[in-house]
């Protein structure tokens, strides 16, 4: 999936061209983005009434900083919104809060199966082989993340191994700095990081970028670095209803890609899982009773 055209603007918004405005415009825009969630779902008018000005002048400002419609800013508030969420934003302006401790399970799932149905709906699949081929021609994978992020990766590296990749993770800036410094054209890069990016997995794609090797990214949102540095980027929503993100689709869509990697060069890959069936049926990692 192609990052949306933000005509290059990064998350945090320096990319807008709002040191041209007036000082009064200036500020104006800067209060939307600071609050991209309040002003996300309210419509032109009703922005500028909370603005204090009028809908022509908020439109010829949104118009200056480069998005020919309304609805284009409303939708990078949205992506805005997403990058720079944190961990109060879902459960400050709840609306569950009388419901019981079930209900809101209830739609902690409800949400779940959203992102599901989300990505089910606009992946690509035919970028899912595609990466898919890239990594049975790469010479080396390197998947890097951090935080919360480092169970994908590490979910990710595990099941490339048991089909006999050269895979490797890092998860720290120091295994990051190093391991990016090595790759080449011959390598791919697999970077996750959600909402803003964290500084360690943008800077390790980079350097990747740098060095020529095939990137993929993964992110919730067009407005994450990822977008822009990868070479192939996949969105999986990460909405939820309490303080950790959903990791759901991004766990879907890793275990579609290797889906993928098993179902491409089949010959090569059944002839690999016939000796992990064997350690699986009788290797010494698995319990036996009276053992």
């Amino acid at each position: 999936m192609r990052p949306k055209d933000y005509s290059g603007l990064p998350a945090n918004g320096s990319g807008l061209p709002i040191d041209e405005l007036a000082p009064q415009r200036r500020e104006i825009i800067r209060r939307i983005l600071d609050e991209p969630r309040t002003y996300v779902l309210l419509s032109l008018r009703s922005s500028a009434k909370r603005l204090s000005i009028d809908a022509a002048t908020l439109l010829r400002i949104v118009q200056a900083i480069g998005f020919k419609r309304y609805h284009d800013f409303q939708q990078y508030l949205h992506d805005r919104s997403i990058a720079f969420s944190t961990a109060m934003d879902a459960i400050e302006p709840r609306n569950d809060r009388r419901n019981s401790v079930e209900a809101i399970i209830g739609n902690s799932l409800d949400r779940d199966f959203e992102n599901l149905k989300q990505l089910r709906s606009n992946l690509d699949r035919t970028r899912v082989v595609e990466v898919a081929n890239k990594i049975h021609d790469a010479r080396r994978i390197l998947i890097v993340a951090g935080d919360m992020a480092a169970s994908l990766a590490t979910y990710l590296d595990y099941n490339l191994a048991v089909l006999g990749f050269n895979s490797a993770v890092a998860l720290s800036p120091g295994e990051i700095v190093h391991r990016a410094r090595h790759l080449s054209k011959k390598d791919l890069a697999f970077a996750i990081s959600y909402g803003r990016g964290l500084h360690q997995t943008v800077a390790g794609l980079k350097s990747a970028r740098e060095n020529g090797a095939y990137c993929v990214g993964m992110s919730d949102t067009f407005l994450s670095p990822l977008a822009r540095l990868a070479d192939t980027f996949f969105l999986t929503s990460a909405e939820h209803v309490s303080f950790v993100d959903s990791y759901v689709a991004g766990m879907s869509l890793l275990c579609a890609l290797l889906t993928a990697c098993a179902s491409v060069h089949r010959q090569r890959n059944v002839s690999v899982l016939k000796r992990v069936a064997e350690e699986q049926r009788s290797g010494y990692r698995w319990y036996v009773e009276g053992s």
